[in-house]
């Protein structure tokens, strides 16, 4: 496999292309054509040029490296680029070493996923994306192993383009891609939109995705976390009626402290609950023991004390991520409609796509 870091020190992003138009694939990134390319062009800090990408035609392959941006992991491109039967993988990773990969073919995502985390891996058909990915000729541990390596030979094999560091000292085109000008359309997966048709809440919500509403959200978020913990009482009630009314005021901080103390008790009760067990090592949150369940609700409780925030759309953030902490049913589908609220609290606070 290639090696990746000796080539690219630094973080970009990679976008492989079979069976797409070169003149589709400028148009798609809004790109601007410049003329040649060099080192010293591609690696300039200062104005326009610091957006510079290198773009590559060979056959029926292509390939965009951008040093300082991954507009080509857009997945609405992707879906843009492929639809008339195109292929496409992308590659992006972090100075933090986060990395993304995400295969595009025919208008849909096959997959995308971060390698370390393959268990998580989606895309527009949730249900086939495992049995995909086991169709690569790239194991599990191999993604985890080298997840650009594997993706690197992935796109050699998918453009016949070998990318090292003579392939880069040649000419090749200088574009400039930009994002994209128009909002994209909500995209929800296959499973989103069958509970958006079954569900009327969540179908109101991506049939108008704004701010407005966001305070939907923000309850049914909490709502989730409830039912999953079975967390209830006073407070609770309280809480949800300030959510109910939209009062984030004076009642909302008061509430917010009491929230405080709920879950500063719960910690207690858990912890002594771990000593009366005489048990050794990481106590682990769970439906199953009863520290476990302790453990929970405090997640709960986080949502409840998150949902008052009187910024909309960090409440809505925060409590939805505190309402996934609180082990959510795949059974009920409780773990569908949080990842589908969180693909909309996603699209309206950021105007792109989760997925």
């Amino acid at each position: 496999m290639t090696s990746v870091d000796e080539v690219f020190p630094d973080p970009v992003g990679v976008l492989w292309l079979k069976g797409v138009a070169a003149d589709e694939v400028l148009r798609g990134l809004g790109a601007d054509p410049a003329v040649g390319w060099s080192r010293a062009q591609w690696d300039d800090d200062e104005g326009r040029l610091g957006r510079a990408a290198l773009f590559a035609v060979e056959s029926d392959g292509a390939v965009l490296i951008e040093p300082r941006s991954c507009v080509g992991s857009d997945t609405a491109l992707l879906r843009r680029l492929t639809a008339s039967g195109g292929e496409a993988l992308a590659l992006s990773w972090t100075v933090n070493l986060h990395v993304s990969v995400t295969f595009a073919a025919h208008g849909g995502i096959l997959a995308t996923f971060d390698p370390m985390e393959l268990f998580a891996a989606t895309g527009d058909d949730p249900d086939a994306v495992a049995g995909w990915l086991d169709s690569l000729p790239v194991t599990a541990a191999e993604w985890h192993h080298n997840g650009k390596a594997a993706a690197f030979a992935l796109g050699e094999r998918l453009t016949g383009i070998h990318i090292d560091r003579a392939w880069l000292a040649r000419p090749h085109r200088l574009v400039i891609p930009s994002a994209a000008a128009e909002r994209p359309v909500l995209f929800l997966d296959k499973q989103m939109r069958e509970l958006a048709a079954a569900d009327p809440r969540i179908a109101a919500l991506a049939a108008d995705p704004g701010p407005d509403k966001l305070p939907e959200i923000i309850r049914m978020a909490v709502d989730l976390a409830l039912r999953t913990t079975d967390l209830n009482g006073e407070l609770v009630d309280e809480v949800l009626e300030l959510l109910a009314t939209g009062e984030r005021g004076d009642r909302g901080a008061v509430a917010g402290e009491r929230l405080r103390s709920l879950h500063e008790t719960l910690r207690q009760e858990a912890q002594a609950t771990y000593e009366r067990s005489g048990a050794t090592g990481y106590a682990v949150p769970g439906h199953d023991t009863e520290i476990g369940r302790l453990m929970l609700r405090q997640e709960a409780v986080e949502a409840l004390r998150h949902a008052l925030d009187p910024d909309l759309e960090r409440a809505a953030s925060n409590a939805l991520d505190r309402a996934r902490a609180t082990h959510l049913s795949q059974e009920n589908g409780d773990h569908l409609r949080h990842r589908t609220l969180t693909a909309i609290q996603y699209y309206i606070a950021h105007g792109e796509n989760w997925l």
